[in-house]
């Protein structure tokens, strides 16, 4: 095969944990890969070698994650490589998962987990991280965003949710925010068309003078345009 890309390990990855019925997302919160699982959260963490950058990763994840795996190519000789019992001593010690990631001549994908990791201990869990990674995995719709991706657009949860304000607008024209979240638009509809953070929307008095009606910009036509093919 050509040079692997981190990417290129994510959909190994996400059979694997899918198969264990976990709902798997990509980019969540600087989170190459999360899974969720009956209020269980693991992270993985992709990369091409088995680097200090990769373990600093991890160990920063564990603060969030109740087990965080390190995911890398398996090294031509698989398991008769050197260093690869040191890279299992290490994540045993730092109490992390250990994945290989190797691919038959056919380029079939086979995924290997050599080190199971622990739970992560309470005191070190960061809470509030914790909660907002949860809250973005479980508000997206879709896995749109492959994990290990890098100078590539991502579509978080806030940018979904103005998109599908943005479509509803396109499709019946102006309309006030409750209108849009009676629509099937998030349930913050209000928050996201009053603020416009991203210019997608435009806004007029309502004839009665006491509401908006918001209408899709020409910048939100064009973010559709984009987007559009990652949305349900």
């Amino acid at each position: 095969m050509e040079r692997l890309r981190e990417r290129d390990l994510y959909g190994p990855v996400r059979d694997y944990l899918e198969s264990l019925g976990y709902e798997v997302k990509g980019e969540v919160k600087a989170c190459d890969v999360t899974a969720l699982r009956d209020g269980e959260l693991l992270v993985v963490e992709l990369k091409t070698g088995f680097t200090l950058e990769l373990i600093y990763q991890a160990v920063d994840r564990q603060r969030v994650a109740d087990g965080v795996y390190v995911a890398v190519p398996l090294p031509r000789r698989g398991y008769m490589a050197p260093r690869i019992r040191d890279m299992q001593s290490l994540c045993r010690r730092l109490e992390l998962g250990l994945i290989f990631v190797g691919f038959t001549s056919g380029g079939i994908p086979q995924v290997d987990v050599a080190v199971h990791p622990k739970e992560a201990s309470a005191p070190r869990r960061d809470k509030k991280r914790r909660l907002a990674v949860i809250r973005e995995h479980a508000g997206r719709t879709g896995s749109a965003n492959a994990g290990g991706v890098s100078r590539q657009k991502i579509l978080t949860l806030y940018k979904e949710q103005s998109l599908q304000a943005a479509r509803l607008l396109r499709e019946h024209g102006p309309l006030r925010a409750e209108e849009v979240r009676r629509l099937g638009g998030p349930e913050n509809s209000a928050g996201i068309l009053s603020r416009n953070v991203m210019g997608w929307f435009e806004r007029s008095p309502a004839p009665e003078g006491r509401r908006y009606l918001y209408a899709v910009s020409g910048k939100g036509l064009e973010a559709l345009e984009e987007y559009e093919h990652l949305l349900l």
